[in-house]
């Protein structure tokens, strides 16, 4: 497999350029490990179905923490960050260009370049870093970013890579990761049937969860009513029960808060054995916006701003 070192003018030109392939933070997604998006959620974005998903600050923060947590890693490991690996660029393969991957970092295994002359393309890791609010257990990682890290060795045909991550806290943990020849190449099949399959033939994945199914359908179909298997119903007759249940205890709750705010008065908070219990405050007063009064009052303009807001569909349990 030979691969293309692709290295864009600016940002704009690299975020442009990856939309033309797959990349490593699409490939837990495509073989279903990634929690946070499902096949179909990613395939309507890589058709222009959805916006893509729009920088947040948690984003912007592991981004800009890259250059801090690879300075952790070289100083933990004693391994020498390839300088030049910093910033926005791709490694594409060259006879399937919709595979590739955009390292956070490459670094030297063992050595560094001079060490190795002609060879040192072989010499050669990748380190992905991470920043994250979770605790991480370097026996236990998350599995897209496992998949992450098989995937950007897989394109790049590096057989070494190591991941690296902040936790809350500024606490540093890393853990060295070799390729899987069995598991990056079956990845490799994935992405090559997803792309193929779904990307180019636009074939739709199957809806997998409830955001899927309001991302698809988001309005019911008028008079349409489907009859429901065995297995469907008896969720709907549990789903009763349940429902009941939490009628319970929400009456109980609702009791037992009275009790306790009966007690309290005009208290701010209450007290046992020195140690404070419960807490009964008034918000700030706030702002609020009189629609119903400026509607009245300025109807003309209240017209020109008003946009029609689709509903969320309403479940129901008859």
């Amino acid at each position: 497999m030979s691969t293309t070192i692709i290295r864009p003018a600016t940002r704009e030109e690299w975020l442009e350029l990856r939309k033309s392939g797959m990349g490593s933070s699409e490939v837990a997604s495509i073989v279903g490990l990634n929690p946070w998006q499902t096949p179909y959620q990613l395939w309507r974005k890589k058709l222009g179905m959805d916006e893509p998903t729009e920088e947040n600050q948690a984003m912007k923060r592991g981004h800009w923490c890259e250059d801090a947590v690879a300075q952790y890693w070289s100083d933990t490991t004693g391994r020498q960050v390839i300088a030049r690996s910093a910033g926005d660029w791709l490694i594409r393969d060259d006879e399937r260009p919709f595979l590739q991957v955009s390292p956070d970092r490459t670094f030297w295994v063992d050595g560094d370049g001079l060490k190795h002359g002609k060879n040192a393309e072989q010499n050669k890791g990748i380190l992905e870093c991470k920043t994250t609010n979770l605790v991480i257990d370097p026996n236990d990682i998350p599995k897209h970013w496992f998949c992450q890290v098989q995937y950007q060795l897989a394109v790049a045909g590096y057989q070494h890579g190591s991941l690296a991550w902040m936790m809350a806290g500024f606490q540093f943990g890393h853990i060295d990761i070799d390729v899987v020849p069995d598991f990056a190449s079956w990845l490799i099949s994935e992405v090559e049937r997803f792309w193929t399959d779904n990307v180019l033939g636009k074939k739709e994945p199957e809806a997998i969860n409830v955001q899927d199914v309001l991302a698809k359908y988001a309005k019911h179909t008028e008079g349409k009513s489907i009859e429901i298997s065995d297995e469907v119903m008896q969720s709907v007759l549990d789903l009763k029960e349940v429902k009941k249940e939490i009628a319970a205890l929400d009456e109980r709750k609702a009791a037992l808060e009275e009790q306790v705010k009966l007690a309290m008065g005009d208290a701010e908070a209450i007290t046992y054995q020195g140690q404070t219990v419960a807490t009964w405050k008034a918000p700030k007063a706030g702002v609020k916006f009189n629609e119903k009064l400026f509607k009245a009052e300025n109807e003309q303009l209240w017209k020109q701003y008003a946009e029609p807001s689709q509903g969320a569909r309403r479940f129901l349990i008859k």
